[in-house]
Order: structure tokens, then C-alpha cells, then sequence
């Protein structure tokens, strides 16, 4: 069993512990919906910059489109030269828009005018180009010939616009009219925004805005946005170091992917396959799970584990670029990129929530010990409770409501029941505490031996002394007497003015209660001899104590009412040692016994026997002898 100072100290640890514990979830919980906010908050970062840059070039370059598109310098003549007015204005226009790689015109009659920046071409485009150091416009003029065939001059110009290079290609092949941007731009009459796809002369990826001229010649003008760089710039906002961002139009076509330039480069070096992949073709890892899950829903958001055990949080949205255009954004956000500081605030706050929990251990010591000093306090009180001791005159003290008032309680139930037991004998009341005793009224039978005292000429004795001196002497008288009577475990039935009623073997039974009565006699006969001696000495009368002894059956039990009843012996038994203690005076005697008691008890004390008599109120002669003293 543990003792009380140690049971609190678990308890409250215990508490503390499960308090810990539950406020460690909750701040887990907290910070795992936190870590989902922040990745959240990122995608959300990461949507509207990439939304909000791809929509503002292609916004940007619709409306210069639209603008030049009704220009006459473009759209009055088919007739294309290198020196047309058009040329500053596309000039113009890239130099207003740096997002725009290239604007052109395509014309009915087979003539293509376009005006390409070179400065943010890499070296394997600027190749293909056949570009000319120094170079930072290309300008490319496709003029048809009476035969129909449609060669090309590519003239390059440097920053200052001389001209630094030029090129004749007799049979370039390329036909405006044939390139989808301006078949489906004709058929639909109205501005487009086409799907990704490589540019025929460069193999870059672009998306091309372009709009029916609305002049004197049928036509399409045109220009390029550059996706190389949008795609390097999306994926420098993907959420977190491990995030990934695709961005996919209406028909599936890559806009953004962190493997774009790959895809270009796979494109370019695989003539079976010369444009870019569709996200349908993605068939494979979690890109390919989101997708399959999200089954082309406008928006849908979760979770979800890759190959490797990351997780991931995922966002599949729709976006609408213009009045035509759509597109969609996967964003994957690893949750370890913010979660970092969430697992270090966690360890954190286990550690702290250890080191509270540990500083609580000797707080809750020492108020357990504070508690259990005072729980053993009030412990040994109901000890001494139940050995009859005498109380402690100070009270058990606590700053706990509850534990001071039980003190409280215990000091007087001690001190009412150590009281009670000066009016009751103490056997009696420690056979009542613990239940030995019925409180019930009624008796049982058995074997007792009864001791009967009385004072010689007490009566005399009491008619010339002071009462309140008389009363003094009486009770030192009893005192003495009681004491011996204790001493040999006898039980204390009443006092009757100068008379004591003493019996053995009840409550508690004692195997030797004959030899206890004798001893206890004479040891009661020699107290009052020395006591006779103070008496004699302060000028009082003494007290000369007569005996009378017996044992046989008697009942013993509680007689009375049930309001107030007496713990006693019944019966003849104790009538006859009544009648003996009245014998002493006819024999001048001290301490008369009957046969039963000799016989009983005749080898352990030394006797004189007398005749047989019939005592007062018997019917039958009982042989009686003077108890001298114990053998030697």
C-alpha cells in the first residue's frame, strides 16, 4: 500500500501528466491546422501571383493585338517591305511589353511580316536562328513570289536598329496561312488565345494571342508569349522546398511544370513527337493520384501520400484568363516544408511541459507531506482512541478546511470517549468501539468470578465526617482500590455508595479469572492497609475493606432501557459473593471465599476453612474459607 503523501504526489502527477498530455494533442492539433493554413496561405500566394502574371501578359498583349489589328500601317496593305511603316510599331510594342517574344502579321496573299527580340533567346535558339553577334531584333519578311514560292530575309539589327546581319532563305517553307493560329483566327473572326505549342523557328514554347485585321486586307495579326520564363517563374513560387506547381489549359496543354525545359528539350530531340506533352499523358506518381482524384472539378482540395512517405497537401483549381482562355492549377505542398517550426514549437513545448511537470514533483511533496503530517496525526488520535489514552491537550491544525475540522472532530470524540470510559469500565467501551459488544439490551450466560467489597462502619464513619471531606477520602479509597482491581483485568460493575461490584471473564474471557479475583483481593486488601496509613497520619478514620469472592454461571449483558442501560451480571452468583463480603463482619474476617473458589484456586493460595452456612436470602449451606495470602 502507499502511504498518503506518496498517493497524492501520483495523483496530482498523474493529473498533471494527462493535462499535459491533453494540452500537447491540443496544441498538435493546433499546429497541424496551422501547417494546413500556412500551406494553404502559400497556394493560395502561389495561384495569384502565377494567375495574376499569366493573365496580365496575355491581358496586356490582347489589347496591344487588338489595337494593332486596326492600325493601317499593318492592316491597309498585304504588300510587306523592309522598310514598312510597320516594323517601329512592332518594335514598339515589344519594347513596351518584354514579356512579348515576338508580333507579326499573316496576310491572304501568303506575305508574313514578324518582329522578334533576340536578347532573351538562349544560345541554342539564337542558333537555330543563325543570329548575328550583336544582334537584338530579327526581323523575318516573307513576301510571295509571282510562282507562288514563299521565301524569307531575315535581317537582324542591333540596339541602335543598324543593321548587323541578313539572310536570304529561298526555301524556308513557311506559310502563315497554314499555321493554326491564323486558320482558326480567321474562322472565328475574333481575338484567340491559343494552347501551348513550340514555335516553328525557334522550338520554344509559347501561347500566341492574335486577332483579325480590320482593314482594307484580310489577315491576322499576332504575337508570341514567351512560356520558358513563365515557367521558371511559377515554379520559383511553388509552396515550400519541396512543393510543385503544374499549370495545364482547357485542352490539357503544359503552360507550367517543374520538368518544362525537359519537355522542350524531349520535344525538339523526338521528331515523332514535336510539341509539348499533355497532362493526360502524365499517368504516373502523385501528379497523376491528384488528378485522378480531382476527376475535373473546378476546384478540389486534400491530401495525399507519395512514394517515398511524404505528404502532401493538394489544390486542383480553374482559371479563366480573359473572356475565353481557361486554365487550371495543381499545387502540391509538402507538409514537412512547414511543418519545421511546428515540430520544433512541439518539442519545445514538450520539453517546457516536462520541466513544469518535473518542478511540480517537490511542490506537490511537500504538500503531500504537509497533508500526510496532519492525516498521521489525526491516525495516532484515533490509536489513543482506541487504547482509551488520555488526549494531547493541542488540537491537530491544517490550512485544509476539511482536514482541520476533521482534527477538530477526532480530538473530541477522543476526549468524550476517554471520558465515558471513567464512568464505564474501559474493556467495556474498547468492546463497544469495536463492535464486540451489543449495544442491543439482553445478556448471555457463562462463568464469572464476582468480587463484592464493603467498608466496615461506614456508616458510622460517614455520619461525623464533612461531606466534602468524606467525599475526597471515598474517592481516593476507590482509587486505590480500582487500581488493583484493574490491574488483574477485573471488570468495574458499579459502585455502590461505600460497596464495589467487580466481576471477571466478561467481556473478554479469561481462562485464570478465579486467580485473578484472589490476586486482585488481596492486592485491594493491601493497598487499603497502606492507605489506612495516610489517613491515620492526616487525622482521618480508616477504612477497613471487606471481600467477598465466588464464581459459578451467571448472565451477563445489558440491563436497563433503551435510553439508558448498564453493562451487568444476574443471577445467584453474584448474590452469594454479595452475602460472603456480609459473612466477614459475623467472622471478623477480610476476605471470605466459597468452595467453588477454593477448589479452584487452592493450590496457588493458602486458606482457613470454616463450617458450611446458610447465608442470608439461601436456601442451601455453602462451606466458606478466609483467604489468607498467594503460596510461596
Amino acid at each position: 500500500m502507499f502511504t498518503f503523501r506518496t498517493s497524492i504526489t501520483f495523483a496530482v502527477m498523474a493529473f498533471i501528466v494527462a493535462l499535459a498530455a491533453l494540452l500537447i494533442a491540443i496544441q498538435v492539433l493546433a499546429l497541424r491546422w496551422a501547417t494546413r493554413e500556412a500551406a494553404s496561405a502559400y497556394m493560395d500566394a502561389t495561384s495569384t501571383k502565377a494567375f495574376g502574371r499569366l493573365q496580365t501578359e496575355i491581358t496586356a498583349i490582347a489589347s496591344l493585338v487588338n489595337v494593332l489589328a486596326t492600325s493601317s500601317s499593318v492592316a491597309d496593305s498585304n504588300e510587306r517591305t523592309e522598310t514598312g511603316r510597320a516594323i517601329p510599331l512592332f518594335k514598339a510594342v515589344l519594347q513596351e511589353l518584354p514579356q512579348t517574344d515576338s508580333v507579326y502579321a499573316g496576310f491572304e496573299n501568303g506575305a508574313w511580316l514578324q518582329v522578334r527580340r533576340t536578347t532573351e533567346l538562349n544560345d541554342e535558339q539564337r542558333v537555330r536562328l543563325r543570329a548575328t553577334p550583336g544582334a537584338n531584333i530579327a526581323i523575318n519578311l516573307v513576301r510571295p513570289a509571282p510562282s507562288g514560292e514563299l521565301p524569307m530575309r531575315r535581317i537582324f539589327e542591333d540596339q541602335q536598329g543598324n543593321e548587323v546581319g541578313q539572310l536570304d532563305l529561298w526555301n524556308y517553307g513557311y506559310d502563315a496561312r497554314q499555321r493554326p493560329w491564323y486558320r482558326e483566327t480567321m474562322k472565328a473572326d475574333r481575338s484567340l488565345v491559343s494552347s501551348p505549342y513550340l514555335a516553328f523557328s525557334i522550338g520554344a514554347p509559347v501561347i500566341t494571342v492574335s486577332a483579325p485585321l480590320r482593314g482594307k486586307v484580310p489577315g491576322v495579326l499576332a504575337a508570341d508569349l514567351k512560356l520558358d520564363t513563365f515557367s521558371d517563374f511559377v515554379q520559383a513560387q511553388r509552396p515550400g522546398e519541396h512543393g510543385i506547381v503544374l499549370i495545364f489549359d482547357s485542352t490539357g496543354s503544359l503552360i507550367a511544370h517543374p520538368n518544362f525545359a525537359q519537355f522542350v528539350v524531349d520535344a525538339m530531340t523526338h521528331p515523332s513527337r514535336p510539341q509539348l506533352p499533355n497532362i493526360k499523358e502524365i499517368n504516373s506518381g502523385v501528379v497523376a493520384d491528384v488528378l485522378r482524384r480531382s476527376d475535373g472539378r473546378d476546384h478540389y482540395d486534400g491530401s495525399i501520400r507519395d512514394d517515398q512517405g511524404r505528404d502532401y497537401l493538394f489544390r486542383v483549381a480553374k482559371f479563366t484568363v480573359g473572356e475565353q482562355y481557361n486554365a487550371s492549377i495543381l499545387l502540391l505542398a509538402a507538409q514537412e516544408d512547414f511543418a519545421q517550426d511546428v515540430r520544433r514549437l512541439q518539442f519545445t513545448g514538450l520539453i517546457l511541459a516536462i520541466i513544469a511537470g518535473a518542478a511540480f514533483i517537490p511542490i506537490v511533496w511537500i504538500f503531500g507531506s504537509g497533508m500526510s503530517r496532519s492525516l498521521k496525526s489525526i491516525t495516532a488520535e484515533a490509536v489513543k482512541l482506541q487504547k482509551l489514552a488520555e488526549p494531547d491537550p493541542s488540537t491537530i491544525a491544517s490550512r485544509i478546511t476539511e482536514i482541520h475540522e476533521l482534527g477538530s472532530a477526532m480530538k473530541l470524540a477522543q476526549r468524550a470517549i476517554w471520558s465515558f470510559a471513567h464512568f464505564i469500565p474501559k474493556e467495556l467501551v474498547q468492546r463497544v468501539i469495536d463492535n464486540s459488544i451489543s449495544t442491543e439490551l439482553g445478556g448471555v450466560r457463562g462463568e464469572i468470578t464476582v468480587v463484592f467489597t464493603d467498608v466496615r462502619d461506614f456508616t458510622t464513619i460517614a455520619e461525623s465526617a464533612e461531606p466534602d471531606l468524606l467525599m475526597h477520602q471515598t474517592s481516593r479509597y476507590f482509587s486505590v482500590l480500582t487500581e488493583a482491581f484493574l490491574a488483574e483485568g477485573g471488570t468495574i460493575d458499579k459502585f455502590i455508595g461505600d460497596a464495589v461490584m467487580v466481576f471477571w471473564n466478561a467481556p473478554n474471557p479469561q481462562p485464570d479469572h478465579v486467580e485473578r479475583a484472589c490476586r486482585a483481593a488481596l492486592a485491594g486488601r493491601l493497598a487499603c492497609e497502606k492507605l489506612n496509613s495516610q489517613f491515620e497520619t492526616e487525622g482521618l478514620k480508616p477504612f477497613f475493606t471487606r471481600f467477598g469472592i465466588h464464581v459459578g454461571e451467571a448472565v451477563v449483558g445489558n440491563l436497563g432501557s433503551t435510553e439508558r442501560m448498564n453493562y451487568t451480571a444476574l443471577g445467584n452468583t453474584v448474590n452469594l459473593a454479595a452475602r460472603l463480603e456480609g459473612l466477614n463482619k459475623q467472622y471478623g474476617t477480610a476476605i471470605l471465599v466459597s468452595e467453588g473458589v477454593y477448589l479452584r484456586v487452592q493450590h496457588c493460595f493458602q486458606f482457613k476453612a470454616f463450617e458450611s452456612v446458610i447465608a442470608k436470602g439461601m436456601t442451601r449451606k455453602t462451606r466458606i474459607f478466609e483467604l489468607i495470602r498467594a503460596s510461596t
